[in-house]
């Protein structure tokens, strides 16, 4: 229901346009009510199904700063049950039991009235998609910071056709990375010029940190036998299904010298039953993609910002568009891949 809810709100302009106003309206009005906790934080990363990103790199490094040792944090998630901590300690053995979850934090569902309540409580908001869930109900006094969670070639935000719905105007603090993201920040999500923070993405810092050492560790975690080369595939979403990739001609050609990861868009539904075979690792559910980048020796994508990420490493990349033209007719580019993605 959940899903079939946000699929008319994002898709059919009218259930948008109601939604939007008289939820913002209703939410404002409950805020009246509602004192705000200056010690009370609330996260989420892309839209409550993961912690990971860069609101999980500030949570932990607020966790550790003693400056914030009065502070109160809450997570929240779609479904509160899989990130529980006890029991996980994030290690790639652990992501496949389950999701690993934050450590002192109180975890609450998304879109549940005790999210809003939290939305109205928190002094600080941190994500990196939204937190007023295509609403607009902050308070004065409140902070919010937007880390965002990629720079990438697709379109995106009111680009889209039929969205209307981003305003970044109420963002505090905008992350962006360079003069693109700047540039479709203000021109897609209304956002403000004194709200732009030039630092890049908190989580990408620790890519210039790793060392060899950080490296067989991960390697080593996943399985990957020292006399393989890792390829890393990521392939970004799309609405429609056009896949049809010759995975055992992958096998048969590499499968000497390589093993392939595959990492799957966060948005897709059906997984790719892939054989035990040696070749295939699915990563889909690993919980910090950059030691993914870390372990990997090359990386295939298609339009993912994990070209702006993984090209920090200085390591080979290939960009695998097979339905570049159905892509930029379906979904839309903001940048001329022919020209900005030679070979």
């Amino acid at each position: 229901m959940h899903e079939k809810l946000a699929y008319l709100i994002k898709h059919v302009p009218m259930i948008q346009y109601l939604y939007r106003h008289i939820m913002s309206a209703f939410f404002r009005v409950i805020g009246q009510f509602v004192s705000q906790d200056n010690k009370l934080i609330l996260f989420s990363s892309y839209g409550g199904r993961s912690y990971n990103d860069s609101p999980k790199v500030l949570y932990e490094a607020m966790e550790k700063d003693p400056r914030f040792a009065s502070y109160k944090y809450v997570w929240a998630f779609e479904h509160p049950e899989e990130f529980l901590p006890e029991g996980d300690d994030g290690s790639a053995e652990a992501f496949k039991n389950h999701k690993s979850g934050p450590r002192g934090a109180k975890i609450i569902k998304i879109d549940s009235p005790a999210y809003f309540i939290t939305a109205l409580k928190a002094k600080i908001w941190i994500t990196n998609v939204n937190i007023e869930r295509g609403l607009h109900f902050k308070k004065k006094g409140c902070i919010y910071l937007n880390t965002w969670h990629g720079t990438g070639p697709k379109k995106s935000g009111n680009a889209v056709k039929g969205r209307k719905d981003y305003d970044f105007s109420n963002v505090d603090i905008l992350c962006t990375d360079g003069k693109l993201m700047h540039d479709i920040f203000m021109k897609y999500y209304n956002a403000t010029e004194e709200s732009m923070l030039w630092c890049g993405r908190p989580r990408d810092d620790a890519l210039i940190a790793y060392t060899e050492d950080d490296r067989r560790r991960v390697r080593d975690g996943l399985g990957i036998p020292t006399d393989k080369k890792a390829i890393l595939y990521m392939p970004t979403w799309r609405e429609y299904e056009s896949r049809k990739l010759n995975f055992p001609l992958w096998e048969q050609e590499l499968g000497r010298d390589y093993l392939v990861m595959v990492r799957e868009h966060h948005f897709t539904q059906e997984k790719n039953a892939l054989a035990d075979s040696g070749f295939w690792l699915d990563v889909t559910d690993y919980p910090d993609v950059n030691e993914l980048y870390l372990a990997a020796d090359l990386m295939v994508s298609d339009y993912s910002s994990a070209f702006w990420d993984y090209a920090l490493l200085g390591k080979p990349m290939l960009c695998y568009a097979y339905d570049y033209e159905q892509f930029k007719e379906s979904t839309g580019l903001l940048l001329d891949m022919e020209k900005h993605f030679p070979g």
